[in-house]
C-alpha cells in the first residue's frame, strides 16, 4: 500500500474540513435532541391530574369570554375529574356536576422549537346545560405554562364545536346560534382564530361560517339530552 503524502497546506486545509463537518454534526444534533427533548417534557405532562385556573361564569355562558391569567382560584383534576359537590353537604345520588378533561392535543402556536398543548374540560352543571374550557399551556424548562385560556358558551349558544391549530393560528369553532336547532344544536359555525403575539392571543380577522358535521359536540338524544353522562 502507498502512502499518500500531502503537502502541509492540503493536510491543514483537509483537517479544518473534517473540524467543521463535525461541528456542524454535533450542532445539529443538539438542536433535534432539543427540540425533541421539550416536546416530550409536555406531551409527559399528567393533564388527567393537574390544577387548572377556574370559575364559575359571572352570568350564563353564551360567548366566547377570554380569562386573566392572575386569577388565583384553582380546581384539581384527579383521574380527569373534579367534582364540584362538596360530599360533607350530603350531595350522594345527585348527577355529577363539574369539570371533565375531553382532550388534550399538541400544536405549534408560539412559533418556538417545542410544541404546546391545547387542553379541552367540559363543565356539567349537572342539568342539561353544560360548556367548555380551553387552556393552551407552552414548555418553560419542561414544566406547562398557562399561555392563556377562554370559555365558550353553552351549547348552540356559541358553544365549542372544535378547537385545532392551522398555520400556526389557534382555530376555534363555536356553534352559530343563528342556525340553532333547539337549545343543543346548531347545523353551523363561526370559525374565529387567534395569534400568540408574545404575550396572549389576539383575534384574527373576523369569524367565518360554516356548516357542522354534527350539530352537537356531545351525543344527543331526540330531546337533545347528553346520552354520555358522566
Amino acid at each position: 500500500m502507498h502512502h499518500v503524502d500531502y503537502p502541509p497546506p492540503v493536510r491543514i486545509a483537509f483537517t479544518m474540513r473534517l473540524i467543521r463537518l463535525s461541528l456542524i454534526a454535533l450542532v445539529l444534533t443538539c438542536m433535534m435532541g432539543w427540540a425533541q427533548h421539550s416536546s416530550a417534557d409536555l406531551r409527559t405532562a399528567d393533564f388527567k391530574n393537574f390544577s387548572y385556573p377556574w370559575i364559575h361564569p359571572n352570568s350564563w355562558p353564551d360567548h366566547l369570554q377570554w380569562m386573566s391569567l392572575r386569577l388565583k382560584r384553582h380546581i384539581e383534576l384527579v383521574n380527569g375529574k373534579w367534582d364540584e359537590h362538596d360530599d360533607s353537604a350530603g350531595a350522594d345520588g345527585a348527577r355529577f356536576s363539574g369539570l371533565t378533561l375531553e382532550g388534550v392535543q399538541f400544536a405549534r402556536l408560539s412559533g418556538g422549537h417545542s410544541e404546546e398543548a391545547i387542553v379541552v374540560l367540559r363543565y356539567d352543571s349537572g342539568g342539561t346545560q353544560y360548556h367548555y374550557w380551553v387552556y393552551i399551556y407552552g414548555n418553560s424548562g419542561g414544566t406547562p405554562k398557562l399561555l392563556g385560556f377562554f370559555h365558550a358558551g353553552d351549547r348552540a349558544q356559541y358553544g365549542l364545536y372544535e378547537v385545532f391549530e392551522k398555520d400556526r393560528l389557534l382555530n376555534v369553532r363555536l356553534f352559530d346560534p343563528k342556525l340553532q336547532e333547539g337549545d343543543c344544536c346548531s347545523s353551523g359555525y363561526l370559525n374565529y382564530q387567534f395569534r400568540w403575539n408574545g404575550e396572549g392571543f389576539e383575534a384574527i380577522g373576523n369569524p367565518i361560517p360554516g356548516r357542522s358535521d354534527s350539530a352537537s359536540r356531545r351525543p344527543v338524544s331526540v330531546f337533545g339530552l347528553p346520552i354520555d353522562q358522566p
